[in-house]
């Protein structure tokens, strides 16, 4: 059976206002694709959608930062506190587009965080959306904010204003410590709600998507603090009140939230801070193939001789595991007959699922070289692969 799952596109929401020449369903795109291409696992059938807000009428109104005093002599997380040291240093990220199109310019709003002093926020990619120039405002003002870097598979950006005076930045803490079970607060504007404060727990860690690149983004942490289209490049903020993660998805099979909820963890943001804010290209290594996940009914289709590991279906031509000579099913995506190269570990650490080996490979390099131990027609082999640049399509 099919899950829906919602996260990076817009979705069709009907909107209780008007806008002049344009009636109020405000109908904006849905992306479905099938999950298990280009290095993603299974064949299920999802679709992507935002925590960015759809279309509106108007607008409304590091290590060092502000961090509340946030727990009560029982232990408990305190909720009002995160909020009131908070709140200043959150802002309403205002996109706008189709100035040129016949049915008039569209407004797409997120979120994001001061950082720093120097009036750099955090906040998604999708929500900055490929534009150059945003609007944030924020309870210090309204200011015209400056892209200066973004990363789309990871779903990263950085956007500039002048320091607003008197803001502190945000504390960014660490996901590292986090432990299922641990309270978390969320602040966001979800549905032009804006300053919008939801508290909730650390439902999973290490839970893994994919983007609409068709790479997984991997290591992502799972929570039940509501989150809803507007939510997205949010805070998420652990007991002490620090920033342990960035919000960017759900999985829904309804047009809003059901209980689990997404956040990029804040290292991998701090991690790739300096080439963000140099407005540097980032580099993602990939390997270049198509695969799912063996698991025992896999096996049982395919009379597969492991019931571990990631059955190539293709390989990208010309792409790093092509080259080094992995063979993909001759049955092809559409037909597959489960004879391609079974991939069983990498550098010695087995393969457990597509996802798992994302992750692991995204801990190299471009041009680093890896050793992967596969079987081909029940063969062990060990094929040495250098790894190439993701090309967003």
């Amino acid at each position: 059976m099919a899950r829906w799952r919602q996260d990076f596109d817009d979705w069709d929401f009907q909107s209780s206002r008007r806008r002049s020449g344009r009636s109020g369903a405000v109908a904006v795109g849905v992306v479905l694709f099938v999950l298990g291409m280009v290095v993603g696992g299974g064949f299920e059938a999802h679709v992507l959608q935002s925590l960015q807000l759809p279309p509106q009428e108007q607008v409304l109104s590091g290590p060092t930062g502000t961090t509340a005093a946030v727990t009560t002599s029982g232990g408990a997380v305190n909720a009002v506190a995160i909020y009131k040291a908070a709140r200043p240093s959150i802002f309403t990220i205002t996109v706008v587009t189709g100035a040129n199109s016949k049915n008039g310019p569209t407004e797409d709003i997120g979120t994001g965080f001061l950082i720093n002093n120097a009036g750099d926020l955090a906040t998604n990619n999708h929500v900055v959306n490929g534009q150059k120039h945003v609007t944030v405002t924020g309870v210090s003002g309204t200011y015209q904010g400056t892209v200066v870097g973004t990363d789309p598979l990871d779903d990263l950006a950085v956007v500039h204003i002048n320091p607003p005076k008197g803001v502190q930045p945000l504390s960014l803490g660490t996901a590292t410590t986090l432990l299922p079970g641990q309270p978390v607060v969320a602040i966001g504007n979800p549905f032009q709600l804006t300053a919008t404060i939801t508290e909730g727990i650390v439902s999973g860690l290490n839970r893994s998507m994919p983007s609409q690149s068709g790479r997984e983004m991997s290591g992502l942490i799972q929570t039940d603090a509501a989150l809803n289209p507007g939510n997205s490049g949010g805070p998420l903020f652990n007991a002490a009140g620090q920033v342990v993660g960035i919000n960017t998805a759900i999985e829904s099979p309804v047009q809003g939230f059901v209980g689990i909820g997404f956040a990029i963890p804040i290292d991998r943001f701090r991690r790739l801070l300096p080439q963000l804010l140099k407005g540097q290209t980032i580099a993602h290594p990939w390997l270049g193939i198509q695969a799912v996940n063996i698991d025992p009914g896999l096996q049982a289709q395919f009379k597969l001789p492991v019931g571990q590991g990631i059955l190539v279906i293709s390989t990208v031509k010309n792409g790093p595991a092509a080259k080094a000579g992995l063979h993909g099913d001759t049955g092809g995506s559409n037909n597959p007959v489960g004879d391609g190269d079974i991939i069983t570990a990498m550098n010695g650490k087995p393969v457990t699922s597509v996802a798992q080996l994302t992750a692991d490979i995204s801990q190299y390099a471009v041009g680093d070289v890896v050793h992967l131990d596969i079987l081909r027609h029940g063969k062990k082999m060990t094929l040495n692969v250098t790894l190439g640049a993701w090309k967003i399509p």
